[in-house]
Formats: structure tokens, C-alpha cells, sequence
């Protein structure tokens, strides 16, 4: 098994199949705004914000 603690490459493919997956819908990131469709994923990911509205989620809090 690779892992440290709670951290598994598992959980590092699982991301990336799910960053890959969302990202496809976009046809293509540009590489200058790459890092925030990566955050985003990342932010989606960790939150449980999968499958949430981002613009409802946003006007929430503003």
C-alpha cells in the first residue's frame, strides 16, 4: 500500500479522475486560467460542493 497517515494514492487518483471528468466538459482549459479551474475542483472536492450551482453558492454568501 502506498500511503503516509490518511494521505493514499488512491485519493490522488480519485481526485484527478474527478478534476478530469468535470474539466472535459469545458473542451479544453486554457493554460493561463488552468490553475483556477484546478482550485475550483479542488474546492468542489473537499466541500461537497459536487454537484452545487457555483453562482447560487456565491450569491449565498454575497
Amino acid at each position: 500500500m502506498f500511503g503516509k497517515g490518511d494521505v493514499y494514492i488512491k485519493g490522488v487518483e480519485g481526485f484527478w479522475s474527478f478534476a478530469k471528468g468535470n474539466m472535459a466538459k469545458y473542451h479544453g482549459v486554457s493554460p493561463g486560467k488552468f490553475l483556477l479551474y484546478l482550485k475550483e475542483m479542488e474546492w468542489r472536492y473537499n466541500n461537497n460542493n459536487r454537484n452545487s450551482d457555483l453562482f447560487e453558492l456565491l450569491l449565498k454568501y454575497i
